[in-house]
């Protein structure tokens, strides 16, 4: 009450005489930041969040078949784009968007003691989340990535009859086919420009290293889902169809796009 009693009979001046008058705009604008710009700065992060989140959504690249390609090193744009490229015309337009895409994601796996931890691991999280979702059926591969990995293959991919390994077996060696075995393969030669990595003729001989393996179904998590039974059954067919070079069309994806 102490303070009221000073109040009493004062004047409108006297009360008022420490109020923070807000003369000018500059003023105004300053005490508005002052108060909004947390909320303004939230506001403005959200709506970047949902724009970036739109866009992805928007501009996301649904493929209708993903290959893996397991090296020992890390295959330059250049060559990976060219290997889509190649096997796009014995593809088929899966999911009805009216194009035909494929992907192929290298996995680099290292048996070198000097090669980037961080990355190998990086790289083996990778490999094992998309195995685990089933989004790869055919799997291409080097001999030294295939060693780094191989003790994750036991029961995990098919002999070259369509039978399934046992998981204890350890004749990979009937569960693979050479690169060179494949005519659409075959007659596939690389185009590189001045200046890059790798010259045309060092693709090429990365490429014949190469071996190509399928997943298996049966016994496993693909073949309790009709639609991973789809894909993976789609996926042989193209693994046949790339064997005896039998495309579909003759167009690849940079042609049509």
């Amino acid at each position: 009450m102490a303070r009221e009693r000073y109040l009493i009979n004062a004047g409108e001046e006297t009360i008022h005489q420490n109020e923070i008058k807000l003369v000018t705009g500059k003023d105004k604008r300053k005490n508005w930041w002052y108060y909004h710009k947390v909320h303004l700065l939230i506001g403005v992060v959200a709506v970047v969040l949902v724009g970036s989140f739109v866009y992805s959504m928007v501009t996301k690249v649904n493929p209708d078949y993903t290959i893996a390609l397991l090296t020992s090193y890390s295959m330059p744009e250049t060559g990976l784009d060219q290997l889509e490229e190649c096997i796009t015309p014995y593809a088929d337009d899966r999911n009805g968007d009216g194009k035909v895409t494929v992907t192929v994601v290298n996995y680099a796996f290292s048996n070198d003691p000097n090669a980037d931890y961080a990355q190998q691991q990086a790289a083996q999280v990778r490999f094992a989340a998309d195995a685990s979702s089933n989004q790869v059926m055919i799997y291409l591969h080097d001999e030294a990535a295939f060693e780094v990995m191989e003790a994750a293959f036991k029961g995990f991919f098919q002999y070259n009859d369509g039978t399934p390994m046992a998981e204890d077996a350890t004749d990979f060696e009937n569960a693979m086919v050479p690169w060179s075995d494949f005519k659409a393969f075959a007659k596939f030669q690389p185009v590189v420009e001045e200046g890059e990595l790798y010259t045309a003729d060092v693709l090429s001989e990365l490429y014949s290293r190469l071996r190509v393996s399928c997943r298996v179904a049966e016994g496993s998590s693909i073949e309790k889902k009709e639609k991973d039974m789809a894909y993976y059954e789609s996926s042989m067919a193209l693994y046949e169809r790339l064997k005896n070079d039998e495309p579909l069309n003759e167009q690849t994806t940079s042609e049509e796009g």
